[in-house]
């Protein structure tokens, strides 16, 4: 497979952990603290922001390495995202897959603190049912790490559909990680690279951390 280069807190208990590419990883399972607390970004959420920002104009391809049993969405299709629209308060990045350009990625500052957002887009350009799912970051995060609990979610959504979404750049191996827990498990792992490609997946990115 060809990649595009570089340029162009419910669940309190630690829960099974799973990965592709040949390694097999214990848990690291962190309680996020309380998120949407309306006192705006908190300092390690902007440098957050600050540092996908720093990536603005630039595209990154990368893989799936994590999906559930016969989820065909985003693999084997070749994944890139592309750092687009980049202002002080709002990035937009579109995910493509394969050829499909529908999807969005959004990286928001607001009262909320540090917000992401999947808008998910037909042709004419009408949001497709569900667009706009996302979640706000939890206070625990850092320049590297967001943790962001779902907004959606209400004290009736069961626990099996609750979705934690996590974002991890690690720069010790040039590496952009996209995680989607839902119901405490481990769904998604999406993996890109922001340099030369790795041979191979470091063992913390299946669990999160």
């Amino acid at each position: 497979m060809m990649w595009l280069g570089v340029r162009y807190g419910r669940f309190a208990v630690p829960v099974a952990c799973a990965m592709l590419v040949a390694l097999v990883a214990g848990c690291d399972a962190t309680p996020g603290n309380e998120a949407g607390d309306n006192n705006g970004p908190t300092p390690e959420q902007r440098a957050f922001f600050d540092n996908i920002k720093a990536k603005c104009g630039q595209a990154f391809g990368g893989r799936t390495v994590l999906a559930p049993e016969g989820d065909e969405v985003f693999e084997p299709a070749r994944l890139y995202f592309i750092v687009e629209e980049c202002t002080d308060d709002e990035l937009r990045i579109p995910f493509v897959v394969g050829d499909d350009a529908s999807r969005t990625w959004i990286l928001r500052l607001g009262d909320d603190g540090l917000s992401f957002i999947h808008e998910h887009l037909r042709d004419d350009g009408s949001e497709y049912e569900g667009s706009g799912f996302g979640g706000h970051a939890t206070t625990d995060g850092s320049a590297t790490f967001q943790s962001f609990e779902d907004y959606w979610a209400t004290a009736d959504t069961p626990d099996a559909e609750y979705r934690v979404w996590r974002l991890r750049i690690d720069r010790d191996r040039d590496l952009f990680v996209y995680y989607l827990d839902r119901g405490g498990e481990p769904a998604y792992r999406l993996v890109f690279y922001l340099g030369p490609p790795s041979p191979a997946l470091p063992e913390e990115h299946a669990t999160g951390r």
